[in-house]
């Protein structure tokens, strides 16, 4: 009972439930029991970084049923900004307090930093509409096709394979550094040749990795901003790609490496592989202001103490103009957005700046799209001495959802499914509606470890890449476990608010550990079939499913291993119903007669979670 006396997610107690727009009215009410003595109810509450601004609004009889009366008061936040609340009163002359439980709702005490959450967001959000109900498809480029076009002005201190299907160089070389020189030849014309493939997947938005000139595979160590890196192509495959994506509803987001480049540069030049007087070439270079040295040359800021990636300089204002004009640029050949590397790196300002500079141009028609890199919360990140302001300044339309992907993960190793669910209810109350709505739900990518590995094998567990090139391996019983497991992780992936953004290869079966080993290439040949039908199934549900983009979560049953859940239309009857069950035993959900499955992988005319199995119905 004491779970009932407020909760955030539910109109009667809070209305509107979730953020809400600035200068708009917020009602809050509590639920008290009839029968006992309450005086002095009142809502504290205050913005984030202002603990010692707290405003008390009194709580007013507001309403009265026959074992419960309700006290309410409203409050108008005045500016975009987040804000923490919690009330208190004197219940049978005894003063409490009524904090946050999980699931946002209510308990009598509790730790005194745990508050509700009310995100104020700005009146001008502008999330585009491409971003919702949207399916992506990540590439790493080098990795993914390679066409066998002949390529022009490629360096020669590239290592090329020669053997597609060979595993990434792991080994440092003999001075102990990883280079990341070795390259299989993925194109940017090898993905336009593929993007039939890809469509077949359900695939809305493809997200690349890095493209722009840069002197390692995984190209995050920017070169030239402005130029395309000779083994990918030349503009023109890019403009291609773009113009042939489109034929096929598909759209390109771009990665951008705004907070550093690499030391290998146009712009720093400390290899001398450019004619350009780079930064660390001389104080006179007109890119010398770009950076931060303390003690020139060698003595300069670098991400995370990696002399090969200095620090851009984000008090210059040419950079800022650069990065902007960058955006602009790929945008005008066709590009529909942008995901910003390390985005928590940015300062507001900047990060102002280039999400006005790509909110202005247009995409096909639409205004272009920002997404950002952000391992937390993204509603309340905090970084290097900065609150960000990602959502109440409508700075990004979206972010990687590094919170889904923990909260699956936990739930699969831990059969927890009220932590799942306790992690989706606190993103519906944090963030906008819109926002949520574009999210991007990764449960592999470049950065970790592949999702099939992880869950055949556990986690990397800070493991270097020597323990895990030993134990990156998989035979074919440890395998067939974690498709198993892959298959019921991507029926809730898919089907949770947001976005699904499957990971190249994962629909083949490629496995590893992180990098290296999670950027194997595309086993074109060697794929397993069964498993990219499957994806395309998934693909072709939510294809199918348009009311998605702005479908509401309602949870059913979130308990152990078991995991049930609708999404229901906010214009008409359509749902759907998606369940996993983690557990050895039956459960039978009393499906209608009329719901019509649409995926199972228990027995295919059986609505009911049989043990370990999943399903989906409309």
């Amino acid at each position: 009972m004491i779970n009932e006396i407020f909760c955030s997610l539910d109109p009667k107690c809070k209305d509107p439930i979730g953020p809400a727009k600035e200068g708009t009215e917020v009602k809050f009410s509590i639920r008290m029991d009839k029968f006992s003595i309450i005086e002095n109810p009142k809502l504290v509450i205050f913005k984030i970084d202002k603990w010692d601004e707290r405003k008390e609004i009194d709580l007013k009889l507001s309403e009265a049923s026959l074992n419960n009366n309700y006290y309410s008061c409203s409050f108008v936040p005045d500016c975009a900004d987040v804000y923490y609340y919690y009330f208190t009163l004197d219940i049978n002359g005894k003063h409490v307090e009524i904090r946050k439980d999980r699931f946002s709702k209510s308990c009598f005490g509790g730790k005194e930093n745990e508050c509700f959450q009310l995100t104020a967001f700005t009146k001008d959000i502008s999330v585009p509409d491409f971003m919702k109900g949207a399916t992506f498809y990540q590439i790493f480029p080098d990795r993914f096709y390679n066409s066998g076009t002949p390529k022009e002005n490629v360096p020669e201190d590239r290592k090329i394979h020669g053997d597609w299907y060979e595993n990434p160089d792991y080994l440092p070389d003999e001075n102990g550094i990883i280079l990341n020189n070795d390259y299989f030849g993925g194109d940017l014309k090898g993905i336009t040749q593929k993007l039939d493939y890809i469509k077949s997947l359900g695939t809305t938005i493809i997200y690349l990795n890095p493209i722009f000139e840069a002197h390692s595979n995984h190209r995050y160590n920017t070169a030239d901003y402005l130029k395309i890196d000779p083994l990918l192509g030349k503009e023109e495959d890019f403009k291609e790609l773009c113009e042939e994506a489109k034929k096929r509803g598909i759209r390109i987001i771009l990665d951008g490496v705004f907070n550093h480049t690499g030391s290998d540069s146009i712009y720093f030049n400390k290899e001398g592989r450019y004619a350009t007087i780079g930064a660390y070439t001389s104080p006179d270079s007109p890119y010398y202001n770009w950076y931060c040295f303390f003690n020139y040359p060698e003595g300069y800021e670098s991400w995370w103490g990696h002399k090969t990636l200095p620090k851009l300089n984000q008090n210059e204002e040419m950079v800022v103009e650069h990065c902007c004009n960058v955006v602009k640029k790929w945008i005008g050949l066709g590009a529909s957005g942008f995901r910003l590397d390390v985005v928590d790196e940015i300062m507001n300002h900047v990060l102002y700046r280039i999400s006005r500079a790509v909110k202005q141009e247009q995409a096909y028609g639409s205004q272009a799209s920002i997404i950002g890199e952000v391992w937390e919360d993204v509603s309340t990140k905090e970084a290097y001495g900065e609150r960000k302001h990602y959502f109440t300044e409508n700075t990004l339309d979206s972010a990687m959802n590094y919170v889904y992907k923990d909260a699956l993960f936990w739930y699969f190793e831990h059969k927890d499914a009220e932590g799942l669910l306790d992690a989706i209810l606190r993103t519906i109350e944090n963030y906008p509606k819109d926002n949520l709505d574009a999210m991007m739900n990764m449960i592999s990518g470049h950065d970790i470890e592949r999702a099939i590995t992880r869950l055949a094998k556990g986690p990397a567990n800070g493991t270097d890449r020597f323990w895990q090139a030993d134990h990156d391996y998989m035979d074919p019983q440890t395998y067939e476990r974690g498709k198993d497991l892959l298959k019921k992780m991507a029926v809730l992936q898919y089907f949770l608010p947001g976005n699904p953004c499957l990971y190249y290869g994962d629909e083949a079966g490629v496995y590893g550990y992180k990098d290296p080993h999670n950027r194997k290439t595309y086993p074109w040949g060697r794929e397993d079939i069964e498993l990219i039908n499957f994806f395309r199934q998934l693909g072709q549900i939510r294809n199918d499913s348009k009311f998605l983009k702005d479908a509401r979560f309602v949870p059913i049953i979130f308990h152990g291993g078991l995991c049930t859940f609708a999404r229901e239309s906010l214009e008409s009857d359509e749902k759907l119903l998606v369940g996993v069950n983690l557990s050895d035993k039956p459960f039978d959900l009393s499906f209608a007669d009329s719901q019509e499955i649409l995926y199972t992988s228990g027995p295919q005319k059986v609505k009911k979670l049989v043990p370990n199995s999943s399903i989906i119905l409309k």
